[in-house]
Order: C-alpha cells, then sequence, then structure tokens
C-alpha cells in the first residue's frame, strides 16, 4: 500500500533528491532493490512507493524520511515527525492500511470513542 501524498509532489521530490546528486536511475536502481523503470514511475507520479521504499530511497539519498513526505506549505502535520517519536504508532498505521474500508471506519469510530472526554 502506498503512503497517502499527491503523487507528483512526491516524484517531483524524489526526481530533485537524484538530480541533487547526480545519480540516474540505474544508480539508485543499483543501490536499492528497486528496477530503474519502477524508480521513474514513482518520479512521474504514475505509481506510489510504499512507506518500507521510501524509507530504502531516503536513506539512498541521505536524508530523514520526513523529507519525502513532509508537505512545504505546511497545511498538514508532519505525519513523518509523527511517526519518528511515536514508533509504536507506525505499527498501527500499517496494520489500518491493510484493513477493509469499513474496519478503517469501525477503527475511528473506536478511536474517537476512547478520546472524546465524557461530559461533566
Amino acid at each position: 500500500m502506498g503512503v497517502t501524498i499527491a503523487p507528483l509532489e512526491l516524484g517531483s521530490r524524489l526526481r530533485a533528491l537524484r538530480k541533487q546528486r547526480s545519480m540516474s536511475l540505474y544508480d539508485v536502481a543499483s543501490r536499492t532493490e528497486l528496477h530503474f523503470s519502477t524508480i521513474g514511475k514513482y518520479e512521474r507520479g504514475e505509481r506510489q512507493p510504499s512507506l518500507e521504499t521510501l524509507r530504502e530511497l531516503a536513506g539512498v539519498y541521505d536524508v530523514d524520511l520526513s523529507t519525502l513526505l513532509e508537505d512545504p506549505a505546511g497545511a498538514r502535520p508532519d505525519l513523518a515527525h509523527l511517526l519518528a517519536s511515536r514508533p509504536e504508532l507506525e505499527g498501527l498505521a500499517l496494520m489500518a492500511a491493510r484493513m477493509a474500508p469499513e474496519q478503517v471506519l469501525l477503527l475511528t469510530d473506536l478511536l474517537r470513542t476512547l478520546t472524546t472526554k465524557p461530559d461533566a
């Protein structure tokens, strides 16, 4: 399952990082288990990488995962920093990503119930 971020925005970041390091698609492919055409699809926004793939690419480009995921306009909370500070949440997010949509709705309702303060 891919990470939810605008594909073209993420792809542009990936391409910019690769070019800043004077790397070809083949260079990146040789340092990962990815095919060069898959990396190109990520950069063009045709496919979205998984969180694990993003971690691998961040390592190749020697940047924090948050560099790939953060919203440059600052419009959304920085999910990467939140996950980095609370590793247990990452496991929950990965489990939720494998759930059916109706299960996610049930989980959302449960979390709302647990985090809503009762009326005094």
